[in-house]
């Protein structure tokens, strides 16, 4: 251990630990590749500040007091403002970029002055510093190798118990789009003050089934689509408040629809979502920007993009004071921090959107499975379809009024150009943002297009949990049956505190 004492590591320690504390937080949500440029450019600051303190000091240790010194504060200052931000002392908030960057700068001067010029001795500082930083390191690896042995240490079970077979001589294309965060046409008046009943009457046109009052079975993504992608509630799928969301995210990518289909001959097509666990990279054919003819320009393009994991790992630095404070600094660098992240959103979902009606011409069957992150925030589109740039403009009605534009006419290509008329499940997996600790969360669009009289088993309530419940027992031979339709909320931090809240839409409250 005698390298903890004169080796100078602790920059590098310590600003690696900004980076990996951010990640393991995120362990639901997040892979580790998300924060491999990150790290790479952590470092790179790190070095570059240690090194540039030896042109001065001519003495590691010090240049690495130094350096770990203005590391501290560039990597805490977003974590503090945002914490003083919630903070008032005689009705004013204490948390404010006029305030905080002078005594960031005061601080700065201050301790860069005593460090470099005072103390006597640093190499008396290098161990314990080392020390410091290795625990600190430490415990977000641990935290982090920590889920990935829980993931192989409960592995899913992929048994299907049983292979589907075609009721029918046709074999149909199946069609899952989950429209993020799409509410029901009551919840979108009520809340939104938008009408939809234009599109709900396209859809009825197109030959699809609206359930009026249909409610998903959990208010949080990951939640709802491991429901209806395995066709059963959390607790009968092994899903307890201690698996979190790591069990849930990996039936989602082996669910028990996707086996199903599988193993009944469909090839599975997926798209990229920017979400790992709606992100199915092993399926027969997976659907991303950087596939294609000019795949790899636009691997280049995407690599020069902010990932969201980026843009919130700068925002906790003193990077944020830079894109709050944009009208007064570098316009270009504030720009590229947050926009980047908006444009890539624009990319992704334009690139679904475009790309869903193409796959009806290819040679089937085939079980899309396309999770379109909107009318999700951040809102991107204008009712034209063009690129939002600034968040302040972008609006859940515009971005709506696009998509069901869009919609309409992807709904209708693929039911035209497909050989055989295939089954289609257009549905929300929650509500919009505003309904975020109400129970209209719930509140859903879900419409169905089952053709040769397969809708006649709908009914106004079902919910996501009976979806390909009903699609199995009426095109397939099986025998799932419908469970009963639930609709767990939960609006506590611990998302698995559920209540279930009744029905309230005149007209459903029976169904």
């Amino acid at each position: 251990m005698a390298w903890l004492k004169r080796a100078p590591l602790h920059p590098f320690l310590l600003g690696s630990y900004s980076l990996l504390s951010l990640l393991a937080f995120n362990v639901a949500e997040a892979r580790f590749s998300d924060g491999w440029r990150s790290l790479a450019l952590t470092l790179f600051i790190c070095a570059a500040l240690l090194l540039l303190a030896q042109l001065f000091t001519r003495n590691w240790q010090r240049s690495a007091l130094a350096a770990s010194f203005v590391l501290i504060l560039f990597f805490s200052y977003g974590h503090i403002y945002n914490f003083l931000k919630q903070i008032e002392l005689f009705g004013t908030v204490i948390g404010r970029h006029r305030w905080m960057l002078p005594a960031w700068g005061v601080l700065l001067v201050v301790g860069l002055w005593w460090l470099l010029g005072r103390v006597k001795q640093p190499e008396r500082s290098t161990y314990t510093l080392n020390v410091i930083g290795v625990i600190a390191v430490a415990l977000p690896i641990i935290q982090l190798i920590t889920a990935q042995f829980n993931q192989a240490a409960n592995p899913v079970n992929t048994q299907t118990n049983g292979n589907l077979m075609e009721s029918q001589q046709v074999q149909r294309d199946v069609y899952y789009i989950i429209m993020d965060a799409y509410s029901r046409d009551d919840t979108l008046l009520d809340f939104f003050g938008y009408d939809n009943s234009s599109f709900l009457n396209s859809l009825d046109e197109m030959g699809f089934y609206v359930a009026q009052c249909s409610r998903s079975n959990y208010p949080k993504t990951r939640l709802s689509l491991t429901s209806s992608l395995n066709m059963d509630y959390l607790p009968e799928l092994g899903i307890t408040e201690n698996d979190k969301t790591e069990l849930a995210g990996r039936l989602i990518r082996l669910s028990k629809v996707r086996r199903l289909l599988e193993e009944a001959g469909y090839s599975t097509y997926a798209f990229e979502t920017t979400f790992f666990w709606t992100e199915w990279e092993d399926v027969d054919v997976y659907l991303s920007r950087n596939s294609g003819q000019f795949g790899t320009f636009s691997a280049l393009q995407t690599f020069g993009q902010l990932t969201e994991f980026e843009a919130t790992y700068l925002r906790t630095t003193t990077v944020l004071a830079m894109i709050d404070l944009e009208p007064l600094l570098a316009q270009n660098v504030v720009s590229f921090i947050s926009e980047s992240p908006r444009q890539q959103h624009y990319d992704l979902v334009s690139y679904t959107l475009d790309t869903l009606p193409t796959l009806a011409e290819l040679p089937g069957p085939k079980f899309v499975f396309a999770h379109v992150i909107a009318p999700h925030p951040p809102y991107v589109f204008d009712e034209t379809g063009t690129f939002v740039p600034n968040v302040e403009d972008g609006s859940y009605n515009a971005e709506l009024e696009y998509l069901n534009m869009r919609l309409e006419d992807i709904l209708q290509e693929i039911i035209s150009t497909s050989e055989v008329e295939p089954i289609i499940i257009l549905q929300g997996d929650h509500a919009g943002p505003r309904t975020q600790e109400l129970p209209e969360r719930l509140n859903i669009l879900n419409a169905y297009y089952f053709p040769d009289g397969g809708d006649a088993q709908l009914y106004p309530s079902i919910s996501p949990v009976n979806s390909f419940r009903l699609v199995f027992d009426t095109y397939f031979d099986s025998d799932f049956g419908l469970i009963e339709d639930i609709n767990y909320h939960s609006i506590s931090e611990d998302f698995f505190d559920f209540t279930i809240y009744p029905e309230t839409r005149s007209g459903c409250e029976s169904q």
